[in-house]
């Protein structure tokens, strides 16, 4: 992974081994990357991406600016509307009261101490739910983890490692669902063939509209730091 600029526009070049062709893909945080053959030089890949770069400036356009919780801000967590409410008069930390997130201390902090008490609440739903959803297909998985990721919005390891991102603890509560039955089916079946969509079918019936609402607010959900 290199970063490297064609002219102004900032570029994230990655050689694959398994690419067959240089392509282009703005990724869920809005960057640009440029995917290669691994022995394609760069000077192609940089030829490739000058010949479609009024396509890059235009996805770029579209990429939303990065978010921070502020006060009076509504979030969504875990499917529960709520609005930020900053209190300095407080000395509970951040908690929920009423529909409103309450968040004490100075308002410097207050985007960390959002952040942490929403990964907080993502994990201990990450954990129950996909413990759930594992016994359904006799399935345990060994870890959970909760992760800042760009490229996707969970994995499961070879050794039953669930990881997810702790964003979609603001998307709606079907869409972190799918996502958590999606990398639950993989402790069953490490692949995308016809048996791991019907395990996923089994467990979760939301696929198709989770799936739309990523393609369309997945970026903004991304630009949250």
């Amino acid at each position: 992974m290199k970063k490297i600029l064609l002219d102004s526009l900032p570029l994230t070049l990655v050689k694959n081994s398994r690419a067959k062709s240089i392509r282009l893909r703005l990724n869920p945080k809005g960057e640009m990357v440029l995917v290669i053959p691994f022995l394609c030089s760069e000077k192609r890949a940089l030829e490739f991406a000058e010949q479609n770069k009024e396509w890059i400036q235009e996805q770029l356009k579209k990429t939303p600016d990065i978010f921070h919780f502020k006060n009076k801000d509504t979030i969504s967590l875990l499917g529960q509307p709520l609005i930020i409410k900053h209190d300095p008069t407080q000395k509970r930390g951040v908690y929920i009261e009423e529909g409103f997130l309450i968040v004490s201390g100075e308002e410097a902090f207050l985007h960390r101490r959002v952040r942490d008490f929403i990964k907080k609440e993502m994990y201990l739903y990450v954990q129950q739910k996909s413990q759930e959803l594992a016994a359904l297909i006799h399935q345990k998985p060994k870890k959970i983890t909760l992760r800042d990721t760009s490229s996707r919005w969970g994995s499961c390891s070879s050794q039953k490692d669930l990881n997810f991102c702790w964003k979609l603890a603001l998307a709606p509560l079907f869409v972190l669902d799918y996502i958590i039955a999606h990398e639950v089916a993989h402790l069953q079946e490490m692949n995308h063939g016809p048996r791991f969509w019907a395990t996923v079918a089994l467990i979760n019936q939301d696929r198709a509209k989770a799936q739309i609402w990523l393609r369309k607010n997945g970026r903004k959900l991304q630009a949250i730091e």
